[in-house]
């Protein structure tokens, strides 16, 4: 079986991480899949395992995270891939739901219909680092990713939003988006492992989730905000 247990690093609400598809170029230096993938000797291009779609899919309510080590929608996918893992989550008849998290939403609108087809199976997601610009990455900007994530969201699809890694971001342009975006759930967590991007004021922090608490959105924070958690007397993960 390739599908695997969700750690306890993933948001509460993901049961299961499934990776029929597999690598990314959009090279975000942070990237911790693409470090890991390395130190295994595998090569981070994008790539495909159809033996992967004959998995059995649990019956747990729970989501599943499809391509938790790459990016599903990244250019380099090619869109036979794509196709062939949307036609499995098609075929899927469990009460799971299926988060789709790519750093590319513009690409949800080329399998639109595809995705249109299942709408009630799906969760889609994107990256919001920073209402800036991202010079660690070749990733669309974030200000196009929380547009077209926010057209699907006017669409009547499902969403969710990672602010992890978060770096420095204006206060109002992270509220404004998020309540465009107005995801089922957000994670919020800090570069772990490397040291490229502007950390943002605690103080920021804490104003974007006295925000999310006012507006009832729900969110995690990760476990390297512990000391928030603390401050904040709100539960880690």
């Amino acid at each position: 079986m390739t599908l695997n247990k969700a750690k306890g690093r993933m948001f509460k609400s993901v049961g299961w991480t499934w990776n029929p598809t597999g690598g990314c170029d959009h090279d975000c230096k942070y990237c911790y899949a693409r470090k890991l993938t390395k130190g295994w000797g595998q090569s981070f291009k994008p790539n495909f395992r159809e033996h992967f779609l004959k998995d059995k899919m649990p019956n747990d309510g729970s989501w599943i995270f499809v391509g938790s080590m790459g990016d599903l929608f990244c250019p380099g996918m090619k869109d036979e891939w794509i196709l062939k893992v949307l036609w499995r989550i098609h075929e899927e008849k469990g009460n799971n739901k299926f988060l789709l998290q790519t750093k590319n939403p513009h690409s949800f609108l080329a399998f639109y219909i595809e995705l249109e087809d299942m709408k009630n199976k799906l969760i889609l997601g994107t990256t919001i680092e920073t209402t800036y610009d991202t010079p660690w990455s070749k990733a669309p900007s974030t200000r196009e990713r929380k547009k077209w994530l926010a057209l699907m969201k006017e669409g009547g699809f499902k969403t969710f939003l990672s602010l992890e890694p978060l770096a420095d971001f204006n206060s109002v342009t992270m509220q404004k988006w998020v309540c465009e975006i107005e995801p089922e759930a957000i994670e919020i967590g800090l570069e772990n492992y490397t040291n490229y991007l502007p950390k943002p004021p605690e103080q920021k922090i804490i104003k974007l989730i006295e925000y999310l608490d006012e507006t009832g959105f729900e969110y995690l924070l990760k476990e390297n905000l512990s000391s928030l958690c603390a401050e904040l007397r709100r539960p880690e993960q």
